[in-house]
């Protein structure tokens, strides 16, 4: 296995999701190149900061109508004795179980892959080097993911307004593969994020933002804010600590930036 061969595999690899055959040939190769090896333990400790992150409890609306629900099985006291048989407990208790689920993934799938978004965020920026690839150059980013994904990826100018590229990487979210810049304004990270949209698309969760004839979602998690929008088969997301108004002049930029890629 030479390093081309190996780079699909990288995730699988540092998961222990390959076949035995696969696993061992990746292994040989990681042990006799450098490069490979520090990929590969990169991930490995990227997984490790994502573990760590701090997980989001369920909404306070939810919790709210447990409560009372709650508070109307007191008053209802030949219903609590109904409910004490253990084949009928078990069926509330599963009841519960769905409805948290339902409650949790309100606002459809991207939701959670925004949430899950964040989390990587957190995670790029405790890493030493958050960047796969670190460059300061827009040509050099934009080729470096033509040549690891054969994708065209818009890489946005975005230093008039202070914001400096740091550089990419290749993440993952959703089990797909993920576009990822990384940029900085002073000592102020901003990640964004390109993930390709499969199947069936749900509702994007967070709030209606404007600006400029185009619409975002915005949303705040674990300290962070995070605007969102669709592009054709593609879901955007910024993340950062930076203001919204700071946020939509970028995700702006990178709109103009796709479309003249789309142009070329």
């Amino acid at each position: 296995m030479n390093c081309r061969e190996f780079d699909p595999r990288l995730h699988a690899f540092v998961d222990g999701e390959l076949d035995a055959g696969p696993m061992a040939d990746a292994e040989a190769h990681v042990s006799t190149c450098p490069g490979c090896h520090g990929r590969a333990d990169g991930e490995r400790r990227l997984r490790q900061l994502l573990r760590r992150q701090p997980r989001e409890t369920a909404p306070a609306e939810f919790r709210a109508r447990i409560l009372a629900l709650a508070r109307r099985e007191r008053t209802r006291k030949q219903v609590r004795a109904w409910l004490g048989t253990p084949a009928l407990a078990a069926a509330v208790l599963l009841l519960a179980f769905m409805l948290i689920a339902r409650s949790l993934s309100t606002g459809g799938h991207e939701s959670e892959i925004v949430a899950s978004l964040v989390d990587k965020h957190l995670a790029y920026a405790q890493l030493e080097g958050p960047a796969e690839f670190a460059s300061t150059e827009r040509p050099a980013v934009a080729a470096w993911f033509r040549q690891r994904t054969g994708l065209r990826v818009p890489v946005p100018d975005l230093s008039p307004a202070g914001i400096q590229l740091v550089g990419a990487r290749i993440a993952e979210a959703d089990q797909h593969r993920v576009a990822y810049l990384l940029y900085e304004k002073g000592h102020v990270l901003m990640s964004v994020f390109m993930v390709p949209e499969v199947g069936r698309r749900a509702a994007l969760a967070g709030r209606s933002m404007s600006f400029r004839g185009q619409e975002y979602l915005a949303q705040e998690r674990q300290g962070l804010r995070t605007v969102s929008w669709r592009d054709g088969q593609t879901l955007f997301s910024l993340v950062s600590t930076l203001d919204y108004e700071a946020l939509l002049e970028c995700a702006e930029q990178l709109r103009a930036e796709r479309a003249r890629e789309a142009r070329l």
